[in-house]
């Protein structure tokens, strides 16, 4: 459970003491009540499938209630991830500056944040006091499922004076506050918006990139946007924008993100990672920079269950990056292999990217998992190949006697409990057994019991600490879709890409260049955001210019996926580079120079992707 820290200064004032006292009090409960929900979620997906096949019963509220409980989970993880400051942001320009500016900047961040918070409850009070009827499944009145927005925005806010107050002082949180709720106040009144007779794609991107700048968080940057272009008449009043967000972001498809990412984490707490690093040191660990080979494979294995990139960057750097310094890798380059090998789980099935994009382009799942096969394998050989000449170079761990077949074979079989839930997930989801999200509840529930009973590698404690975790991570991503539903719709309806299609044709740029300008776009777009945000605001834009050349959107999203993974390894942002370089204590300026020589690799594998659609789309064909 995480806990808000506090200097020995700190710790001597009283207000200070409390105010820590009652963040960690918000963090335990409101951990607890996501948990609740998690759970909630998991067990009734899981019943809906029992039911259906042991005993033939389809059960139509269930789906209903998931996604109910997907929209508590959203909201009340996003309000947490305020209190323990998770949320995706860019401090860029408050690392480089000092003294009063930087006090100021962080001022503007945080009233901006409140500001969001207040929108979210005011203006969420208006939508639960406006809607009316009962669910015709659930037979719950509407008004419960938008509630906890309101609440959410409540504890967000108390949330963030608490936290301020033990950064900076209460008075300072109170002001943040305050002027938090003067700002909205003013808003109220189009005849004072500076934005008048600004079109609304223009406010929005002003507005984004101008409060991403201070460092306020991402997903409210997109609110603040949207809701700015309300301020002089916009095309969506307040709650209309909060409801645009409800719908937008919790369909039944992206309930399989929370579950993947809980797989995921008891992949890890369950002592089933080290079976699959023992299988691939089996297979390939023989080679000239065998560990480093290992690390690349271990990725593979992991990207076709978890779907996680940061969590297989954090769990490679604890166990193998130690393990490589030992046997003389320096440590900036063991960061770096595991660094950029970690893109592979958001490339390789069953990839939450994937699913982030199925929920904004409407292609087929199923379609999109095999399409990231073979683009996926192919930047794993790249980045085997890469290792394998630095290791020549550099002198690190010479190639050695291939493992006896008897020795991988019992690797194998030691990792097959683990290895079956890819096969399970891709089975299942492309022969229509389940749908994605059903795999991912089936893998969690089957990373659970061989995690706890089988192998009985975690005690009730680690679990609930990660499903603590895990809901709040889940709950982070649902509001970064939540925040770009209004947000692209604002930018399609004031017309954007269609004046982005009619540049492309007045242009007459052939395919090759709009790929090219895809690319180029996308690549700066990734050096500062996640993958996530920018996979939502490029993809309601792009997806149509593409479109108009030809291209498939399954193609364009496995292109789109690779692209915006390179930011995760390339500066500012580089997040995979800095999991490493926390957790190892590394400087991530040394990792960064590492990975050169592997982007060239992966630049390789994305062009071979990019110009051949037959890598992402040849695999369906042969299957289907």
């Amino acid at each position: 459970m995480p806990e808000v820290l506090a200097s020995n200064k700190i710790q001597r004032d009283p207000a200070t003491s409390r105010s820590a006292m009652l963040l960690n009090g918000v963090l335990s409960a409101g951990g607890f009540l996501n948990v609740a929900i998690l759970l909630a979620m998991i067990v009734v997906v899981f019943f809906g499938v029992i039911a259906r096949y042991a005993f033939n019963s389809g059960l139509p509220w269930i789906e209903e209630f998931a996604i109910w409980c997907f929209t508590w989970l959203i909201f009340l993880g996003a309000a947490l991830g305020v209190a323990n400051d998770r949320h995706v942001a860019m401090d860029m320009l408050a690392e480089g500056i000092g003294g009063a500016p930087r006090s100021i900047l962080y001022f503007a961040r945080d009233t901006f944040t409140a500001l969001t918070l207040v929108v979210l409850l005011l203006a969420g009070y208006k939508l639960s006091a406006m809607i009316g009827g009962t669910n015709a499944a659930l037979q719950w009145p509407n008004a419960l499922r938008y509630g906890v927005i309101p609440v959410s925005g409540a504890i967000g806010l108390i949330s963030l004076t608490l936290r301020i107050a033990i950064q900076s002082g209460l008075l300072r949180s109170i002001a943040c506050v305050t002027t938090g709720f003067a700002l909205y106040a003013l808003m109220q009144y189009p005849a004072l918006s500076p934005f008048s007779g600004m079109s609304a794609s223009l406010v929005i991107i002003t507005v984004f990139f101008a409060t991403l700048a201070l460092g306020v968080p991402v997903a409210f940057c997109m609110v603040l946007g949207a809701f700015a272009t309300t301020w002089s008449g916009g095309l969506l009043p307040p709650p209309a924008m909060i409801q645009n967000m409800v719908a937008g972001s919790t369909k039944f498809i992206l309930l399989a993100i929370p579950f993947f990412l809980t797989a995921g984490y008891l992949l890890n707490l369950g002592g089933l990672s080290s079976r699959l690093i023992d299988f691939a040191a089996a297979c390939f660990g023989h080679l000239r920079g065998g560990l480093a080979q290992v690390n690349v494979f271990n990725s593979v294995l992991v990207g076709g269950i978890s779907g996680s990139s940061g969590a297989d960057a954090a769990s490679t750097t604890k166990v193998l990056v130690p393990e490589m310094v030992k046997r003389g890798y320096s440590p900036e380059f063991s960061c770096a292999v595991t660094a950029v090998s970690s893109i592979l789980p958001n490339i390789l099935p069953p990839a939450i990217a994937m699913l982030v994009y199925a929920s904004v382009s409407n292609v087929s799942i199923a379609q999109l998992f095999v399409a990231g096969i073979v683009p996926g394998l192919l930047i794993a050989v790249g980045l085997m190949i890469v290792n394998y000449i630095i290791a020549r170079r550099r002198g690190y761990e010479k190639a050695s006697a291939r493992a006896p077949l008897g020795v991988i074979g019992k690797t194998f079989v030691r990792a097959l409990p683990a290895l079956v839930i890819a096969v399970l997930v891709l089975g299942c989801i492309r022969f229509g057994v389940t749908t994605a999200t059903e795999a991912g509840v089936v893998a969690l529930v089957w990373a659970f019991i061989l995690g706890k009973f089988v192998f009985r590698e975690c005690s009730w404690r680690q679990i609930y600490d990660a499903l603590v975790d895990c809901g709040i991570d889940a709950a982070l991503i649902g509001f970064l879709i939540a925040a770009s539903v209004p947000f692209a719709w604002i930018l399609i309806a004031d017309g954007l890409p269609q004046d982005l299609i009619s540049w492309a044709r007045s242009g007459d740029f052939g395919p090759v260049v709009l790929m090219l300008i895809l690319i180029a776009v996308l690549f700066i777009a990734g050096m500062f955001l996640d993958l996530t945000p920018a996979m939502l605001i490029a993809a309601p834009l792009f997806l149509p210019l593409m479109a108009s050349g030809g291209f498939d959107p399954i193609h364009v999203g496995i292109v789109m996926i690779i692209v915006l993974q390179l930011g995760g390894v390339t500066p500012p942002v580089g997040i995979l580079v800095f999991i490493t370089a926390q957790i190892s204590r590394t400087r991530p300026a040394a990792i960064f120079r590492e990975v050169l020589p592997f982007l060239v690799a992966v630049a390789f594998a994305l062009a071979l992707v990019a110009s051949l659609p037959l890598t992402t789309l040849g695999l369906w064909k042969i299957i289907s």
